[in-house]
């Protein structure tokens, strides 16, 4: 739609400052950037959570980590030469060279982090999230065929990111603690944070509604439609309420159920009609939110 010469001359005056801020929100989002200082924010949440010392290591090894996994698509892009056949004139394409470089600077960076430091995580533990993890992205050859990368298989997508997701933020920072992941608190959290990506997780469904029947994807708004998928998102944020009104108390418990309610608000108001922006910022975002609640209420 053509601009009126009213909305120009304002864009002109106030161009420069809102440029900048607009290259560096396009840069922290789209680069994930942003969802990673998230998994860096649950990491520490999970230390605060099971009042433990908090290990910044371990904090920055996922913050890298992540940083790497959902950069992994700019690395393939640009190694294999591939060019973007869907959003062609996405940001992502115009800067996914950049964005392999930073992925491949992260990975370097967290080995590094993960041996100086000494951290502690068991080996074949580690080594299925990561699989898990680059075979989302990634198709993987067997039997000299190609397989599809894991996101493609139908209904399973969002069901990995919330498992991931929970492993290593809600998991990773116990295993390093030395502390018994087997009870009753240790379960509870992590099935906390599990119910609690999940619906968020839902939401991205719903955002690539229509790139996944271009790509004949089967997900959840595909299989039960984009309403019935909001209501899901909300009867596992409200299943995640009730696990923290057993599991939790005090100002912590009204912190988290505050979280989950802000969440819901996201949930409720998502479309397929919103902007890319609103799912990054807000539901990327409600990570970022659980998280500083606690650590308000909490240091």
């Amino acid at each position: 739609m053509k601009r009126s010469e009213t909305e120009t001359n304002l864009n002109y005056s106030v161009s420069p400052v809102y440029s900048l801020l607009l290259k560096v929100l396009n840069g922290m989002l789209y680069s994930s950037v942003f969802i990673s200082i998230c998994a860096f924010a649950l990491t520490i949440e999970t230390y605060l959570l099971a009042d433990l010392p908090v290990s910044v290591p371990m904090a920055v090894f996922i913050f890298l980590a992540t940083l790497f996994t959902y950069n992994l698509s700019s690395i393939r892009s640009v190694v294999l030469q591939k060019q973007a056949t869907y959003y062609p004139e996405s940001w992502w394409h115009r800067h996914r060279k950049t964005m392999a470089i930073v992925g491949l600077l992260s990975i370097a960076l967290a080995t590094i982090v993960y041996f100086y430091f000494g951290l502690r995580l068991n080996f074949w533990f580690v080594l299925h999230l990561a699989i898990i993890s680059i075979g989302y992205t990634i198709p993987v050859m067997y039997r000299r065929k190609s397989v599809q990368p894991l996101r493609r298989v139908p209904l399973l997508k969002v069901f990995l990111i919330a498992y991931v997701w929970a492993m290593v933020t809600g998991l990773f920072p116990l295993i390093d603690a030395g502390v018994e992941i087997m009870d009753l608190p240790g379960l509870l959290l992590l099935l906390r944070r599990f119910l609690f990506i999940l619906a968020l997780a839902l939401l991205f469904d719903i955002r690539d509604y229509t790139y996944d029947k271009h790509t004949q994807t089967l997900t959840v708004p595909g299989l039960i439609g984009v309403n019935y998928t909001k209501l899901l998102s909300l009867g596992l944020l409200l299943s995640y309420a009730v696990v923290v009104s057993i599991s939790e108390s005090g100002t912590i418990q009204t912190a988290l159920i505050a979280a989950a309610v802000a969440a819901a608000f996201v949930v409720w108001f998502s479309s397929e009609l919103k902007p890319r922006v609103y799912f990054l910022l807000l539901a990327d975002g409600a990570m970022l939110l659980h998280a500083a609640l606690v650590c308000f209420v909490k240091i």
